[in-house]
């Protein structure tokens, strides 16, 4: 066999080569895919850099398969034309006949895709234009960091108000764009905890792995196993930067932290929304991969897997021991079925004490210490709302705002002034959207009779709800002897979604009222309401150095009503946390279901 010169490669012998190639890469593809999915599986408890490895060489695989036939196509012994004599079957000549212009769509495709990548690149590259220098102490900061984990390089730190979260750009020059409003809405150390991800994509090159993945997907943008092989990695690398910086900043919980204080901030309305080169994957972003998986591995990471030889002879024995199970028993029970939910819902959570409650069934999906008496702090807020409500008084009338309102108000930054003028209604909303504490003081303070025949009132409505371990000492949740539990906080919740005016102030992320003929903007306390995978329909935050982070809500999931009652939990953020944990679970669960 001798090398074919130049003059000998003639288009008529490329153009089948390539259209064999694109066909025999369509199951190709497929079996590397399938065997990639199945080594993912397989390291599914490992580090995540080891399956960004198996991702990395699965793609390069699908690079190198179609190069490599091409290449023994072109370099092998040309084929003798077939003569008249010596038909191809009709099969392979209606083939032959269709690669040109097999082909040719395949050129057209690429030509797009490459079209489309070259309008990323510009658009990077708009972008680091338009950037202007951070302050000095930010760049500071961020060479502190860069040295902390060993780059040497100099890295601009750059500002841009049309971004949502920090960004790297470049490979040969890399830097690192921050959005404006980062500076202004999060703290320091959470920041710094993101620009320490950034500076671990430098560290590992990703821009320029990131950019040859986009080259691939040009290359073979019809086939889906490439595309999955892409996301996949790109989900794989944020984890692989999250544990660089978590390492870097010696606490893991911070940069959860500010993963989460990023898709909040995210969420909200208003806030930027991804550039054009962000959703083509070409910009490296803080908010990339799956933000809720990322802040479970970097707070509760799963223990290291054990080798595979271990894993299948523990599959063998689960599988033999549900086969034993299953034997001579016909359909499951409710009570079998309520003991499989409630161990499969066994997730854990940071709050001290928790209940899930499905209210279609009236059955106990998950607690935790439920019966136990706490502080509820301003969860109370929904007792004194439905005693107000149930007075029937007129929402229009205004009341005055007086100092005795905030005698016993823990609240540092009120919206009511002494003296201010504001509807019931107007109270009535900014008692339970924003947690006000003066508004629920005043709406006791002008209950029938005044504060005395209110606390009466709220006893009576405690007694006929049934409500044996529940103590309520006044109508706001400042004082540690408001007390409920888990279980009972679940019937508060119950009670307070059959008010329909309750149900819907606290469903919305934010109301407008008038306070002293002057529209303010409220914003609920619970920043999960109006999330984008969020359907609830009653909520209630509290919060207290004595109860600490306290929820309750009522959300839909599975096509029912849950109730989610989370009580001491370490702060709000972490409170989230947990919501979204059960959140995901029950969801999982229904999808097994069906």
């Amino acid at each position: 066999m001798s090398l074919p010169t130049i003059s000998t490669l003639h288009l008529h012998l490329l153009l089948p080569a390539l259209g064999w190639v694109l066909l025999y890469f369509v199951w190709q593809g497929l079996l590397v895919g399938a065997v990639s999915a199945a080594g993912l599986w397989l390291l599914r408890g490992a580090a995540a850099r080891w399956r960004y490895a198996l991702c990395a060489l699965a793609l390069l695989l699908c690079l190198a398969i179609p190069a490599a036939h091409l290449l023994a196509l072109l370099l092998g012994d040309a084929p003798v034309p077939p003569s008249s004599s010596t038909p191809l079957p009709a099969w392979r000549a209606a083939i032959d006949a269709w690669l040109p212009a097999l082909v040719l769509a395949w050129s057209a495709g690429v030509g797009l895709m490459s079209l489309r990548l070259c309008l990323g690149l510009a658009w990077v590259g708009k972008l680091r234009r338009q950037a202007v220098a951070a302050p000095a102490i930010w760049q500071a900061r961020l060479d502190a960091l860069a040295q902390r984990m060993g780059l040497r390089q100099a890295l601009p730190l750059k500002l841009h108000a049309g971004l949502s979260s920090p960004v790297t750009v470049g490979f040969w020059r890399p830097v690192v764009l921050l959005p404006v409003a980062l500076l202004s809405g999060m703290p320091v150390a959470l920041v710094e905890a993101l620009l320490a991800h950034e500076l671990a994509h430098v560290r590992r090159w990703d821009y320029l792995v990131n950019l040859l993945q986009s080259v691939a997907e040009a290359l073979l943008f019809f086939h889906p196993v490439v595309w999955w092989l892409s996301a996949r990695m790109r989900a794989e690398r944020e984890q692989v930067a999250d544990a660089l910086a978590a390492q870097a900043l010696h606490d893991p919980q911070q940069l959860a932290s500010a993963l989460h204080a990023l898709s909040l901030q995210a969420s909200l309305p208003g806030s930027p929304h991804a550039p054009e080169a962000a959703q083509s994957g070409l910009l490296l972003s803080a908010r990339g991969g799956a933000l809720l998986t990322r802040i479970r591995s970097l707070v509760a990471p799963a223990p290291a897997a054990s080798g595979w030889k271990l894993a299948v002879p523990a599959l063998l024995l689960a599988g033999a021991t549900l086969f034993m199970q299953t034997q001579g028993k016909p359909a499951v029970g409710a009570a079998t079925l309520a003991e499989a939910t409630a161990a499969m819902l066994d997730l854990p959570v940071s709050a001290k004490h928790m209940l899930v409650f499905d209210d279609s069934t009236g059955q106990v999906l998950m607690a935790k210490d439920a019966d136990a008496v706490v502080p509820i702090a301003s969860i109370t807020k929904l007792m004194t709302a439905m005693v107000v409500l149930d007075a029937g008084l007129d929402p229009q009338e205004q009341l005055r705002i007086v100092r005795a309102d905030g005698a016993s108000s823990m609240q540092r930054d009120s919206l009511l002034a002494d003296g201010a003028a504001v509807s019931r209604g107007a109270l009535l909303q900014l008692a339970l959207l924003p947690s006000e504490n003066r508004a629920a003081a005043a709406l006791a303070r002008t209950y029938p009779g005044g504060h005395d025949a209110f606390v009466q009132a709220l006893q009576a409505k405690i007694h006929s709800l049934g409500l044996t371990r529940t103590h309520l000492r006044e109508p706001v949740g400042s004082s540690p002897g408001n007390t409920s539990t888990a279980t009972e906080v679940a019937k508060i919740v119950a009670a307070a979604a059959r008010y329909p005016d309750i149900a819907r102030i606290t469903s919305h992320p934010q109301a407008s009222v008038a306070v002293n003929g002057k529209t303010r903007t409220l914003r609920n306390t619970n920043p999960l309401v109006g999330g984008k995978g969020w359907d609830i329909v009653l909520s209630k935050t509290g919060s207290s150095h004595e109860a600490g982070s306290c929820l309750s809500m009522r959300m839909r999931s599975g096509g029912k009503n849950v109730t989610v009652v989370l009580l001491d939990a370490d702060g709000a953020q972490r409170r989230s946390l947990d919501a979204g944990n059960i959140r995901d679970t029950l969801a999982g669960r229904t999808a097994r279901m069906y």
